[in-house]
């Protein structure tokens, strides 16, 4: 006896953030039994970070239960032939554009043959975090001489969407005052911790740089002087996000020589 088609629509979108589209990636997507963990679909969402604003889901103003706005967002689309009801575990991992950066989430429902989870939001899964990438010093850096250490972090929301300011033709929501556009610099805390035997961790904080000519986005930025006797240092970046807990880490290597 055949089951009856059953279709689900799932996506997974970032935390304070937009759609996970392929711009950075997508998400991969698994579909389990709950129970025995049979593997039933897996795939990556494939499509848009979601409607552009001011209708995007960061600009709109949403009454309980009214589903975001999903035109062109991505999403895996999956059929499954069910003879009886049947709990699945839904899982995604990503951005995969980022892995260094990727968390997964997961979630369970029952979904009965023939009742379609596709409407609304349909599966949705919430990724948080935050992509941070050590973008300089580049790990293993052994320079030959080291007078001052450069640090430089990129970092995003799980979605790529951009830490800059957002003020005249640059706001993200038209209809928002400055102070209130999403993902300002001044919301988020990025520091990098340097430890190194027989020394203390020393903590620098780094700051919202604009780097011309091309002032790419979420550039965080500091220098730092290493001791005279040189040796090898591990860098931790962490971002961290206080409004939503989003965190995000890298680490990095340095060899220095002495002075």
């Amino acid at each position: 006896m055949s089951g009856i088609p059953t279709k689900i629509s799932v996506r997974a979108i970032a935390r304070d953030g937009k759609f996970l589209g392929d711009d950075i990636g997508g998400a991969l997507i698994t579909v389990r039994d709950a129970l025995t963990k049979e593997l039933l679909a897996h795939g990556v969402t494939t499509g848009t970070s979601g409607p552009n604003e001011p209708v995007g889901v960061m600009c709109v103003s949403l009454r309980r239960g009214q589903p975001l706005p999903t035109t062109g967002a991505s999403v895996f689309n999956v059929c499954l032939d069910l003879d009886q009801p049947r709990c699945i575990e839904v899982t995604a991992y990503g951005p995969l554009g980022a892995r260094q950066s990727a968390n997964t989430v997961s979630a369970t429902q029952w979904i009965y043959p023939g009742k379609d989870v596709v409407e609304g939001n349909g599966f949705l899964l919430e990724i948080p975090g935050l992509i941070v990438q050590i973008v300089d010093p580049p790990t293993h850096f052994a320079p030959a001489v080291l007078p001052q250490l450069h640090i430089r972090a990129n970092v995003a929301m799980m979605c790529g969407c951009p830490i800059s300011p957002k003020t005249g033709k640059a706001k993200f929501c038209p209809g928002l005052p400055g102070k209130d556009q999403p993902w300002l610099p001044e919301e988020f805390e990025v520091k990098a911790i340097i430890r190194s035997a027989g020394m203390d961790p020393v903590e620098i904080p780094l700051v919202f740089t604009e780097l011309p000519p091309g002032n790419p986005p979420g550039q965080f930025t500091a220098t730092w002087t290493p001791p005279a006797a040189g040796g090898i240092f591990a860098i931790t970046v962490y971002a961290y996000q206080a409004s939503t807990g989003n965190t995000g880490v890298d680490l990095a290597t340095v060899v220095a020589p002495p002075a």
